[in-house]
């Protein structure tokens, strides 16, 4: 028996990650609202190695609809080296958390 929802997984900042736990939903950043937003399949992405860890501290956990992953492979950016890491344009983001999300949960990270 399958699972009725997918799981993927984003790092950021307090400020963003407080911000999605709040609204259950992907914003942009303040003043890269142009910018796409990068999501990716739970493990995938190693956080020590996105940039300067403050930027980085907390991890938001997005539980999807099945079929989610159908829909992002439209945006996944490198599938031949970089698999299951998808950037949602930033027009696309809205579709995203109206039709998608079901729910979104934050976590600290400890000190790396």
């Amino acid at each position: 028996m399958s699972a009725s929802y997918e799981t993927y997984e984003r790092y950021g900042c307090e400020e963003e990650a407080k911000d999605c736990d709040q609204k259950q939903k992907l914003s942009p950043k303040p003043d890269h609202e142009t910018q796409p937003k990068w999501i990716a399949e739970i493990g995938l992405v190693d956080p020590r190695r996105l940039g300067k860890p403050k930027r980085y501290r907390y991890r938001i956990a997005i539980v999807a609809k099945k079929g989610t992953r159908e829909w992002l492979k439209q945006f996944e950016a490198k599938p031949e080296n970089e698999p299951g890491r998808y950037a949602i344009p930033a027009n696309e983001l809205p579709k995203f958390n109206n039709e998608y999300v079901i729910s979104i949960s934050i976590a600290k990270r400890g000190t790396d």
